[in-house]
């Protein structure tokens, strides 16, 4: 989360989640909601990413994010990786600009999780009936928006509005890269694939005629 140098992201091998616990509705989901926010947004090369490594805290698995980043498991305000996330001064604010902050339905995901213990849960609410570009969009905001949002975008590829998304949707480069195609630059950048039920619901919306739904 500290200042972007390149979006190459280096994630280790995850401890695998506990697949017995007792979900709920409103259980959050650290594999599937909360990981993916913290490397699109935090593991990358010269930030949080295992080589990098900036201050000594590492956010690219469930247990690095637990150890280095200080999580207090019923307490977000004495965890390290929340409170960075509430700091007014955007010398201590994370992510460090020029990358944007997260918005506050994040931050709040976040201390829903840290609130319910902070467990390494792995629940999959994707829905691949639900293909609008609104679901899209969380999608990128979650995954991408880190290196390719407003401030500095990466590769000059901005992807945080309704018509920057649907120009690189409707060349081909969107799909392409979270496919990981040869020849085109794979997304997240030297990070795992997005799970299929995600590219599913991209590829539904692109196929459905890129609708501003």
């Amino acid at each position: 989360m500290l200042s972007i140098f390149s979006c190459k992201h280096n994630p280790q091998e995850d401890i695998k989640p506990d697949l017995n616990q007792n979900y709920t509705n409103d259980s959050v989901s650290f594999q599937t909601e909360i990981l993916p926010l913290l490397v699109g947004n935090c593991a990358m090369t010269g930030c949080h990413d295992a080589i990098s490594a900036a201050k000594g805290v590492v956010l690219n698995n469930y247990n690095n994010v637990i150890n280095t980043a200080k999580v207090i498991a019923f307490n977000p305000n004495n965890s390290e990786l929340y409170e960075v996330l509430l700091e007014t001064d955007a010398n201590k604010r994370m992510p460090r600009p020029p990358a944007p902050p997260l918005n506050q339905e994040q931050i709040a995901l976040i201390a829903k999780w840290i609130n319910q213990g902070a467990r390494n849960t792995h629940i999959n609410r994707c829905d691949t009936n639900i293909f609008n570009f609104g679901a899209v969009q969380t999608i990128i905001n979650n995954s991408c928006i880190g290196c390719h949002g407003n401030s500095n975008p990466q590769g000059g590829i901005n992807l945080s509005n309704y018509s920057n998304i649907k120009q690189q949707a409707q060349s081909g480069k969107l799909l392409g890269s979270i496919n990981h195609i040869t020849g085109i630059s794979p997304m997240p950048k030297g990070g795992n694939k997005l799970d299929a039920c995600k590219i599913t619901t991209i590829q539904k919306w692109a196929n459905a005629g890129y609708l501003n739904n």
